[in-house]
């Protein structure tokens, strides 16, 4: 699923002072999810030097590898949305933005869609594994994935006030007719 992907040449990395430290605050868990950055420290002589344009002065660091997840290289912009995610969670984030996009969008594009010819036995497999999850109506994006034709419930009540309609009768009922199984009503049928 996730591989690191070394970059062919360094790309480095200009940011404000504030997204440097949260680049230093959160290397582990960038690191952990493939993106390894060279730090370039200020020697304290430069540090001193600057401190009064602290805020103003961009600080440097190295971009080496990014991850690769299912395929996709993440890239710089990728790790600035992480580390603003970080920021805003209090480094509490666990997947990111990135990710979570590249796996909806495989999720989606890997789908079984209309037309896809399956064996029986692989459409019974899907519906004993659908059976498992708790939100098997719906893709990974949150879109529901089937609409109801007929409530079941209303359609029995509708029926169940039609007696004549339960216990067999050729009567009519909104367009609907029933017919008494019979060998020539199936041959009128197979001949239409």
């Amino acid at each position: 699923m996730k591989t690191i992907c070394y970059l062919d040449t360094e790309q480095e990395l200009v940011l404000p002072e504030i997204g440097y430290q949260l680049l230093i605050n959160y290397s582990e868990q960038i690191k952990k999810w493939g993106w390894i950055c060279n730090f370039h420290a200020q020697s304290s002589v430069s540090f001193k030097k600057n401190l009064n344009f602290l805020h103003n002065q961009p600080s440097v660091a190295t971009l080496i590898a990014v991850p690769c997840i299912l395929g996709v290289k993440l890239n710089d912009a990728d790790l600035l949305e992480f580390l603003k995610q970080l920021a805003d969670t209090d480094g509490s984030s666990i997947l990111p933005p990135a990710v979570v996009r590249v796996l909806n969008t495989k999720a989606c594009r890997g789908a079984i869609m209309f037309g896809d010819a399956l064996l029986p036995s692989e459409c019974s497999l899907i519906v004993e594994e659908l059976k498992k999850t708790s939100l098997c109506f719906q893709c990974a994006h949150g879109r529901p994935t089937t609409v109801a034709l007929v409530d079941m419930v209303v359609l029995h009540k509708q029926i169940g006030k039609l007696g004549n309609w339960n216990r067999g009768s050729c009567g009519s009922w909104r367009g609907l007719s029933r017919h008494r199984p019979s060998l020539e009503r199936a041959t009128q049928r197979l001949g239409q």
